[in-house]
C-alpha cells in the first residue's frame, strides 16, 4: 500500500452547506502494524483443540500474507491460567494432578501460570515456560508457522477456571507491558485478540487480598461473582501502552456451529464442550463488525482462521488531517496490476457504512480520523490509494 496519497480538491459547480472551500494539500496513509494476541486454553479438555488449531495455522498466515497486512504483523500466545482456589487457597502454580492425567501433568508441576506472559514451549520438553526466545513471532519469521505449531500446544494441565478476558487485560498491562511481555504492542499498531476456549471466561478480580472469588466448583456461567464483560470491552477500547488502537477481538469458543448462538456444542471427539460461552460471545458481539465468533466444536478451525485472517486484512488507515465533511471524501484504489476501484464511502455508525468500501471513523480522544478499506476496495500489497475532496470556488 502506498504510504501517502494526494489530498486534491475538485471544483463543483454548486456547493453544498458547509462544502470545503480552503483545501488541504496532502494526506498521510501510512501503513498500519498489527500484533496479535492468541489465548488459548490449557485445561484438560483441550488437547484436541489446540492440534486442531495447529493443523490449520497455516491457512491463517497463508491468508495474511497475501493481504496488505504481508510482514507488518507479529503474534504471541498466552493462555487462560491466573489462578484459581483449592482448599489451601489461592493457586498460581500447576500441580501434578489437577487437570488432565498425572503422568501428562507431572513434569509441569511447580511451573507458574502465565497469568497474561507470553509463553513458549520448549522444543526440547515439550514443557511451556513463560518467555523464551520464540514467544513473539514475526511475520517474516522464517520458522513462523513451526513455531506458533509449537508455542500453540500449550499442554493441558493449566488452571481448570478459564479466565482469557483477565488473561489478555494482564498480557497487555503493566507490569507485563514493558516487562515480561516488551515488544509485542508496538506504537501505532492494530490490536487482535484471538481466545480459543471450549469453556466460558471466568474471569475474577480477587478479594483485594490476593485470593479469587471464584472457584472451580461455581456454577459454570460464572456469573455471580465474575467481573462484568462489559469492563474488559471497555479496557480494550481505551489507551493500550498509552495510545489507542484499532481492535479487532475473535473468539473460538462454545457456541452453536450453526446459530453461533452461545451452547454446550459437541466437540469432534464426541464429548461436549465444558460449558456454553455466553460471556465471550458477549465480548465479541461488543466490537460488531471488527469481530468474530466460531464454534469450538468445528471439525477444523480452517475457515474460522480464514475469517478472522480476513478481519485483520481489512486495513484501517489514520488520516493526517481531519475532512470538513466526510461526504464530500471520494476515495479510490488504484491496483497493483493497474486497474482503479472506486470506493463508496460512509460515515462509522451511520446507515451509510452498510455496503461501503471505505469507511470513515471522525477523529477521537487520542485516535486520528481514519479510513477502513474493505470490499472491494480492501487493500493488498502495493495498491495505491487515492482520495480527493470535492470543494467549493
Amino acid at each position: 500500500m502506498a504510504a501517502a496519497a494526494a489530498l486534491v480538491c475538485v471544483a463543483c459547480g454548486s456547493a453544498p452547506p458547509g462544502a470545503v472551500t480552503n483545501c488541504q494539500s496532502t494526506i498521510a496513509l501510512r501503513t498500519v502494524q498489527t500484533d496479535i494476541l492468541f489465548v488459548v486454553d490449557d485445561s484438560g479438555s483441550m488437547q484436541v483443540q489446540q492440534a486442531n488449531l495447529a493443523a490449520n495455522f497455516q491457512t491463517f498466515i497463508d491468508a495474511l500474507q497475501s493481504s496488505g497486512v504481508k510482514n507488518e504483523f507479529q503474534i504471541g500466545i498466552t493462555t487462560t491460567s491466573v489462578d484459581r482456589n483449592v482448599v489451601s487457597g489461592l493457586t498460581t502454580t500447576l500441580d501434578a494432578t489437577f487437570d488432565g492425567s498425572a503422568a501428562a501433568c507431572t513434569p509441569y508441576a511447580g511451573h507458574p501460570y502465565p497469568a497474561g506472559a507470553l509463553i513458549t514451549v520448549d522444543p526440547v520438553t515439550n514443557l511451556q515456560k513463560n518467555g523464551g526466545s520464540t514467544r513473539i513471532l514475526a511475520a517474516g519469521s522464517a520458522t513462523l508457522a513451526q513455531d506458533f505449531v509449537r508455542n500453540v500446544r500449550v499442554g493441558v494441565c493449566g488452571s481448570g477456571k478459564e479466565q482469557g478476558l483477565r488473561a489478555a487485560q494482564l498480557a497487555l498491562s503493566e507490569p507485563l507491558l514493558s516487562g515480561a511481555n516488551a515488544g509485542f504492542l508496538r506504537s501505532g499498531s492494530r490490536l487482535a485478540v484471538i481466545v480459543v476456549s471450549d469453556d466460558d471466561d471466568c474471569s475474577d478480580p480477587g478479594d483485594g487480598q490476593g485470593h479469587p472469588l471464584v472457584d472451580p466448583g461455581e456454577p459454570p456461567t460464572c456469573e455471580q461473582k465474575a467481573e462484568k464483560v462489559s469492563d474488559f470491552v471497555q479496557f480494550l477500547q481505551g489507551p493500550l501502552g498509552g495510545e489507542r488502537r484499532d481492535v479487532i477481538v475473535a473468539t473460538i469458543a462454545a457456541v452453536d456451529p450453526i446459530t453461533l448462538a452461545a451452547a454446550q456444542c459437541t466437540l469432534a471427539t464426541g464429548a461436549p464442550a465444558e460449558h456454553a460461552a455466553p460471556r465471550y460471545v458477549e465480548f465479541a458481539s461488543a466490537f460488531g463488525a471488527k469481530s468474530a465468533v466460531a464454534s469450538i466444536c468445528d471439525a477444523s478451525f480452517a475457515s474460522t482462521l480464514q475469517t478472522i485472517a480476513g478481519l485483520i486484512a481489512t486495513q484501517t488507515v489514520p488520516l493526517s488531517e481531519t475532512p470538513a465533511d466526510w461526504r464530500l471524501l471520494a476515495v479510490s484504489v488504484q491496483r497493483a496490476a493497474g486497474a482503479t476501484a472506486a470506493c463508496v464511502v460512509g460515515l462509522e455508525g451511520d446507515p451509510s457504512a452498510n455496503g461501503a468500501d471505505a469507511v470513515y471513523t471522525p477523529p477521537r480522544t487520542g485516535e486520528a480520523a481514519s479510513l477502513t478499506f474493505q470490499g472491494r476496495c480492501a487493500l493488498a500489497l502495493g495498491d495505491d490509494v487515492h482520495v480527493q475532496v470535492l470543494c467549493a470556488g
